[in-house]
């Protein structure tokens, strides 16, 4: 995309053609028309810019100006005419004036030979498309567009002919010759807005081609990448590896995710200009003129295969993003698998624990039971003494070896019913 001042020139004869356009009366319909698109591209926030722009030139020639959040604007200067519109990304700038020079279509002269020069080469943003389109009554015998690329049909039903070669004039503008034999101004003005659509959205569509051809190598990067790590997914390399490996994958996914970010706005946008673009060929409804090509097929040889190679780009992108989900969801399973098989073991090994420590507790519950039984037999032994020192015929060996089974059987319940309750009321350890 050029600047905007690299596409304007100062016309040699511009105060006579001032003089001769001021002469004319605008109203002159039936007169042979010139009119120039420009559209120029400054994001969805140079909206502000544009406009500010387009005030000053009213400003400037004493029209109203547009208003905080106008997003188009009309301009009628006597001998010409601008019409600025506001869209998504771009401005668009249109001039209307009547040709000066008859019913000819050389683009020696334009519409925007009238307009201020200082006013067109500071145009905000960068200047997407140009077109000059001179609408005649008659078809010029001389082309001024190559021969061997021009570009013919017949359009709204044969009323319309229109020629372009979609080149490049010298001035940088592209130039569309349209012939209209019988006066239909709505007629003229709906072709005429076709064609600078045309012009325009091809462009627009166009700005992802160079994303397209920018990223096949880095996604080609990413699908060989994405194409080991799954080999890698085959083989058993262990937790660690997997982490390792599910760790690569992460970024990997990371670097997709951007790089299709950077792009989808645009490719999504081509798709939607391209359609914008098709839509508008329908409507003109075109003939071939002779073996000439038509706009249509034009579009059909040059636009579509780059538009076709936009969508094979972002389709790779999409279907790498989802190769590496997939891979990092394999991978993901297989940690999943190991993780589980991993707290199996350990299950396993507490399970053996918990029965080593039962057996362990039921053992001291005994050793238990035998010391308690052993405290409580001494205890009774020296009762027994005792009660011997008053009681005449009693021996406390033998008392005390006679009690010793029933000590321990009520010692062992003792401890029984200590631990259902403790089991009851706190639960199996």
């Amino acid at each position: 995309m050029a600047s905007a001042p690299l596409l304007w020139r100062f016309h040699p004869d511009r105060d006579r053609l001032l003089a001769e356009a001021h002469a004319r009366p605008s109203t002159a319909a039936k007169a042979p028309l010139l009119a120039t698109r420009i559209a120029t591209i400054s994001g969805e926030g140079g909206a502000k810019k544009d406009r500010a722009h387009m005030a000053a030139l009213c400003r400037k020639l004493g029209a109203p100006e547009p208003g905080p959040g106008a997003r188009w604007c009309m301009l009628d200067a006597g001998a010409w005419s601008l019409r600025w519109e506001r869209h998504t990304e771009i401005s668009t700038w249109t001039a209307l004036r009547l040709n000066p020079d008859g019913d000819t279509a050389t683009f020696s002269t334009t519409a925007l030979d009238l307009a201020p020069q200082r006013w067109l080469a500071t145009l905000p943003g960068e200047v997407l498309a140009a077109a000059h389109v001179a609408l005649v009554r008659t078809a010029p015998k001389t082309m001024v567009f190559a021969g061997e690329d021009l570009i013919a049909s017949e359009v709204a039903g044969g009323a319309i002919q229109a020629f372009t070669d979609f080149r490049p004039g010298p001035d940088g503008f592209t130039r569309f010759i349209v012939v209209q034999r019988d006066e239909d101004p709505v007629l003229a003005g709906r072709v005429l807005q076709q064609l600078f659509e045309i012009e325009t959205y091809r462009l627009l569509a166009m700005l992802a081609f160079p994303q397209a051809t920018a990223s096949a190598e880095p996604i080609a990067a990413l699908e060989a990448e994405a194409a080991v790590a799954a080999e890698h997914v085959a083989d058993e390399g262990g937790v660690e590896a997997d982490r390792l490996l599910l760790a690569s994958l992460a970024a990997l996914a990371g670097r997709a995710e951007a790089l299709a970010g950077g792009t989808s706005f645009r490719f999504s946008a081509a798709r939607a200009y391209h359609g914008i673009v098709q839509e508008r060929i329908n409507q003109l409804n075109e003939r071939p003129i002779g073996a000439r090509p038509t706009i249509g097929e034009f579009m059909e040889r040059r636009l579509a295969p780059a538009m076709r190679t936009c969508e094979a780009v972002a389709e790779r992108q999409r279907e790498v993003i989802a190769r590496i989900a997939r891979t990092t969801q394999m991978l993901n399973t297989r940690v999943e698998v190991a993780a589980e098989a991993i707290n199996l073991g350990l299950l396993k090994s507490m399970d053996r624990r918990a029965r080593q420590q039962l057996r362990v507790q039921q053992t001291v519950e005994g050793l238990s039971a035998a010391a308690i039984s052993y405290y409580a037999l001494g205890l009774l032994k020296f009762l027994m003494e005792a009660v011997a020192k008053i009681v005449h015929g009693i021996d406390p060996t033998l008392t005390t070896g006679l009690a010793a089974p029933v000590v321990v059987f009520f010692v062992w319940v003792f401890l029984q019913r200590i631990r259902r309750h403790l089991i009851r009321d706190h639960g199996p350890e």
